[in-house]
């Protein structure tokens, strides 16, 4: 009976990246599919050619950016929560809006 409980939370704990994975992967093809439909209207449209460069760069721009963000989540779901290096991320973080802030009232006064 703990081998199915064990095996039940592996699952839950596999399926919030596994979707992450299915999320990138879809939006790696859906870019790569529109970008192959810009260049293939670049060809067919000689006057369309403003809009078709400017859609191509924006999909290429927003498949980029969507893989980051997900890449970064991917990323930051797998590190343990409590460990050493987080918390130095956490002070870290915490330590330079302190220093932006006093920053920020010392130059204002």
């Amino acid at each position: 009976m703990a081998k199915a409980t064990t095996a039940d939370s592996i699952d839950s704990d596999q399926d919030p990246l596994r979707s992450i994975s299915d999320a990138m992967r879809d939006a790696v093809q859906n870019a790569s599919e529109d970008a192959s439909k810009a260049r293939e209207r670049l060809r067919e449209v000689g006057e369309g050619m403003g809009n078709s460069a400017s859609r191509f760069l924006y999909t290429s721009s927003y498949m980029m950016s969507y893989g980051v963000v997900y890449a970064s989540v991917f990323v930051a779901k797998t590190i343990p929560q409590d460990n050493p290096i987080v918390e130095g991320f956490i002070d870290g973080g915490r330590a330079a809006i302190e220093a932006l802030n006093e920053a920020k009232t010392g130059s204002e006064g």
